[in-house]
């Protein structure tokens, strides 16, 4: 037993070693998103803010267009990433339940960020994408906020089986 949790922390990068109490979050969060967006594509909605669903559409590139209300003070993600870290890609690694992101479900945790209103976040240092996101958001030209995002290479989430066969050996 000792063995598997052993792997499973030296398997995962540096970052998500720290975000291990988010990855239970992940599937209640995944799960509720989840369920929102399937409620959203059979026509059906949130029965009690239908108009508070985020809008999600796949593209040709397995990319998700990702539109969010501005229905709460606060859009509540966090990220990680960016030019300047070992993660060139800004990464959502926290919802918050009191947020307009949250509310509206289709952000997961996990997903890569490439687009935010349009403007492509690719070679933006950490500190630039964080006040991208917050200047679109605090925006009043538009009701909404859109992001481009992919969901993040299974392996960088889960464990390796090499580092299990390597360890049981």
């Amino acid at each position: 037993m000792m063995k598997v949790e052993l792997a499973t922390k030296l398997s995962r990068s540096f970052d998500m070693k720290e975000d291990s109490g988010l990855m239970g979050d992940k599937g209640v969060r995944r799960h509720q998103s989840m369920q929102r967006l399937s409620l959203e594509q059979n026509g059906s909605g949130d029965p009690q803010n239908p108009d508070l669903c985020a809008s999600v559409v796949p593209d040709q590139r397995g990319n998700l267009h990702i539109t969010v209300k501005k229905s709460k003070p606060i859009l509540g993600i966090a990220i990680e990433g960016g030019a300047n870290t070992k993660h060139p890609l800004p990464r959502i690694i926290n919802i918050h339940e009191h947020g307009a992101a949250y509310e509206a479900g289709g952000l997961e945790v996990g997903q890569l960020i490439l687009e935010v209103d349009g403007h492509k976040v690719e070679g933006m240092h950490h500190q630039e994408v964080a006040r991208l996101i917050a200047e679109c958001f605090a925006s009043r030209e538009k009701p909404d906020i859109t992001f481009l995002v992919v969901e993040a290479k299974k392996s960088n989430m889960e464990p390796k089986p090499t580092a299990l066969i390597f360890l049981e050996a």
